[in-house]
């Protein structure tokens, strides 16, 4: 971001005034309304992203500013990152794509979460673990109302946590004719992802889903290494294949405070490397949205028009 660019956007998110938390339909609100006054370069980035996407299958915008910041909390139980104002400039650039929607299983629902390092979930495949790597993924891979994009603002980094991405066409020029046709066929199986286990049993087999669908040029991609298993053998053989080529072709990022990485969750898959926090108050301090592009689409999750998707639909 451009000095200007930066002085621009950090005055929309002074404008910001109701709580995420406290205040979300109203937070939204605000936010979506100051859509339009964000430097007209800046949206046209953002929607030539939501066209045609990226090599990596994410964009990031750096130089914001953070503002003045509360100590990295220890879990995600406050939704301090959402207050701040790099996180009111995120929610505003997040409306450019959408609407921004919580989760009632995500991070007590909010709409800006914490995802912060968590000594108790250390080892965990949750977005407070950190001493083993994120594997690969697509957000909530299991439920039809996952989200059209994922959104992090990095409030504070960590130089050794490297955020990983690999798109669904970049994917696909790795295989054969042959195995194409098979990942584009229901031939997986996913579970339900152990930060709904409060909510949904996280034993139930859904699907069978395919891993590549859509077009051909641009495939939507769904992966989950830690939930999905192939119906046969071969299936479950072109999986490891598929998480081999992620490893071997993926794109890494460090996130820097100040930046805001957009990832296409239709378009490519994501993770993130291990690191290793101190757990005194100055660890790598990421907030997290979620985006759709149609809103209406989830009504029915969201009794009352709230803006949380209620976890007995997802």
């Amino acid at each position: 971001m451009g000095p200007a660019e930066r002085e621009q956007l950090a005055a929309l998110g002074e404008r910001v005034t109701a709580h995420p938390v406290h205040e979300p339909e109203r937070f939204c609100r605000q936010a979506r309304a100051l859509v339009r006054e964000v430097p007209a370069a800046v949206v046209e980035r953002l929607w030539e992203f939501e066209r045609d996407g990226s090599d990596s299958g994410v964009l990031v915008l750096r130089g914001l500013e953070t503002g003045e910041l509360p100590p990295t909390p220890a879990d995600n139980a406050g939704g301090l990152g959402g207050a701040t104002l790099l996180g009111r400039q995120q929610a505003v650039l997040s409306h450019a794509l959408g609407h921004v929607l919580g989760y009632a299983a995500e991070a007590h629902g909010h709409l800006l979460q914490d995802m912060v390092p968590n000594r108790r979930l250390a080892a965990t495949q949750q977005s407070q673990g950190s001493r083993v790597e994120l594997e690969a993924h697509t957000e909530q891979c299991f439920s039809a109302l996952r989200p059209d994009y994922v959104v992090l603002g990095c409030l504070r980094g960590d130089a050794d946590a490297a955020t990983y991405a690999f798109r669904g066409a970049e994917l696909a020029a790795h295989f054969e004719a042959e195995d194409l046709l098979e990942l584009h066929r229901p031939l997986w199986t996913t579970l339900v992802d152990e930060s709904f286990a409060d909510f949904l049993d996280t034993r139930e087999v859904r699907g069978p889903f395919p891993i590549l669908s859509g077009d051909p040029e641009d495939p939507v991609l769904l992966v989950d290494q830690d939930l999905m298993h192939g119906i046969t053998a071969r299936a479950q053989a072109l999986l490891q294949r598929v998480l081999e080529v992620y490893v071997a072709h993926r794109s890494a990022v460090v996130l820097q405070a100040g930046d805001v990485l957009f990832l296409d969750n239709l378009r490519a898959m994501h993770g993130r490397s291990p690191f290793a926090p101190r757990f005194d108050g100055t660890d790598r301090f990421i907030t997290r949205g979620f985006v759709v592009r149609d809103l209406r689409r989830s009504r029915s999750a969201r009794p009352g028009g709230q803006r949380v998707v209620q976890a007995s639909f997802s």
